[in-house]
Parts: structure tokens; C-alpha cells; sequence
């Protein structure tokens, strides 16, 4: 049985080919008693002189120069089997598929996500978006890991992570009767035309279920995904909108005049993901760096 390590014919064929102690240690990152120790172990296991040592210079043995040629090649096949392993690891790298609200992956995702994938390097992320509702479908459908969206009626299967508040907030043109108020009611807003969210919109659903707890029936102008065409159309003064405060950026604030609600109304989101799952590793580290977050 071979006695001796595959370490040490390592460090072996390094101070061979960098002629030196030195440059072999400063290759393997080891002290340069680390090598020589090497060395020693290395000529006491195999009982041979592998080199001849005189005035800080050495030459190899006639056994050393065989012994050399087969560390050699264990050297090479140790850097294939490294190369195949490191092709491994990239084909099987986890990956973890998150699920947003359209507005979530414009305005907050890319940050959070860049910061997720600088500490996790290792996990492929893919980025699906949405209405609230059809990201939370998608949890149950298995097409998504986590989602992170607001105020969806929550099945029993669900576990959630509280992750941000938002306030909704009236927007109107610049020119609008409303621009000037610092805060609206709903009867207020109602007396214009609204540009809502599409169905299955968190905020559509919060807007309109207010309106109907005080009996009103809005005049809903256009129903839309996009919140930028939302945000062109109030703009030209076509109508009005409510949305979550962060969409109107400060720029678009030349434009838009965003107004508080009396009372106030709030988007709860939420980091959803299926209870049989919560002990998956993608699952646990992505739940673990957002209640970081939130310290």
C-alpha cells in the first residue's frame, strides 16, 4: 500500500519545476518550513534521497528524476479532475426562481438581488414578475421557489416573511385640481376619472376594496399593467392613479404631483414560500439574508 501523500508529491513536483524552496512555497501559499518538511516526510516514506542538497542549491537523484516524471503527471491529472469538478459545480449550481410584482422588479429587485448573488455567487437566480395573484399561483403550479408580492389572501400551505411596507398615495398631472392638497380622501379622488391595475393587482384591490367600504363606485377610465403608462397617462392629464409612493421617482416629480391618502392606506408585502419547502437550501439562505435586511 502507498504510505506516502499525495500532498507531498505535490509540493515534490513544484520545487522541482520552480527550482526553489522558496518559489514553491509562495505557489502553494506555505511557509517555506512547510515545504521542506514536505520534503522530508516525502524522502522518509519512500526511503530514497530524492535530491542532493549542497550550498542552498539542489539536483535531483537518478530515483528523484523517476520519481519526478510520475509527480508530474499526477500533477496534470490532478488539475483535470479540478477543471471536471469546477464543470460540475457550474452545470449543477442551485438555482432559485423568485417571483415579484411588476413594480418590485423595476424599482427594488435588481438592488437586492445584486447584493443576494455577491454573497451567494454560487446560485443561479432567475426573476419571474406579475400581479400579486399570479405570483402566488405560481408557488402552488411549483414554477417559482419564493415570491415576494402584497396582500394576497394566503392559503394555509404558505409561510411568510413580512418584507416591506408601502403607502399608496394619489398621482395627478401637475395641472390637475388636486395637484395642490397635500392629502385627499377617497370621495375626493372619486370624483375623477381613475386609471387603475390590471386584476390581480394588489393595489387595484386594496383601492377599490376602500372605495366600496364607503360606497363608492369610482369611474375607472383604463385598466393597465404598466405602471409607467399609468404614470404617461396621469402625466398628460388624462386621469388619475393611486400607487405605491416609490414608483414616482424624484424626477417625474416635476411632473406628477403625489398626494397622501386621509385616510392613510397601506400595500402589506410579504415573502412567500410553500411550508413543505422550508427546509430547502436556496430557500432558507434567501429567507436568512432578507430578514438581514430588515435589522
Amino acid at each position: 500500500m502507498i504510505s506516502y501523500s499525495l500532498n507531498s508529491l505535490l509540493v515534490f513536483y513544484h520545487v522541482v519545476r520552480t527550482r526553489s524552496f522558496s518559489r514553491a512555497a509562495e505557489v502553494l501559499f506555505m511557509t517555506q518550513p512547510g515545504v521542506s518538511n514536505h520534503m522530508a516526510q516525502l524522502e522518509a516514506q519512500i526511503g530514497l534521497n530524492l535530491l542532493t542538497r549542497e550550498k542552498g542549491r539542489f539536483e535531483l537523484t537518478k530515483e528523484g528524476k523517476t520519481i519526478y516524471k510520475y509527480a508530474e503527471r499526477m500533477e496534470r491529472v490532478v488539475r483535470e479532475l479540478q477543471g471536471t469538478i469546477s464543470g460540475f459545480q457550474k452545470v449543477t449550481r442551485p438555482l432559485l426562481r423568485i417571483g415579484t410584482t411588476t413594480t418590485y422588479s423595476q424599482l427594488i429587485m435588481p438592488q437586492i438581488l445584486s447584493s443576494f448573488q455577491s454573497e451567494n455567487p454560487n446560485i443561479q437566480i432567475r426573476l419571474d414578475s406579475g400581479s400579486s395573484d399570479d405570483m402566488e399561483k405560481s408557488l402552488h403550479s411549483l414554477k417559482n421557489d419564493i415570491v415576494i408580492v402584497a396582500n394576497t389572501k394566503m392559503s394555509r400551505n404558505l409561510q411568510a416573511i413580512p418584507f416591506a411596507r408601502e403607502e399608496l398615495v394619489v398621482i395627478t398631472s401637475k395641472r390637475h385640481p388636486l395637484a395642490q392638497k397635500a392629502a385627499v380622501t377617497l370621495a375626493e379622488m372619486s370624483k375623477y376619472p381613475l386609471i387603475i391595475r390590471e386584476a390581480g393587482s394588489a393595489t387595484r384591490a386594496v383601492v377599490l376594496e376602500a372605495l366600496r367600504a364607503v360606497n363608492i363606485n369610482p369611474s375607472v377610465l383604463i385598466e393597465v399593467k404598466s405602471t409607467d403608462f399609468i404614470k404617461e397617462w396621469v402625466a398628460e392629464g388624462k386621469g388619475i392613479s393611486v400607487l405605491i409612493r416609490r414608483v414616482v421617482s424624484p424626477e417625474e416629480e416635476g411632473v406628477l404631483s403625489v398626494i397622501s391618502l386621509k385616510p392613510e392606506l397601506f400595500l402589506e408585502n410579504h415573502v412567500l414560500f410553500l411550508k413543505s419547502r422550508r427546509h430547502n437550501g436556496t430557500i432558507e439562505r434567501f429567507c436568512a439574508f432578507i430578514r438581514d435586511l430588515k435589522r
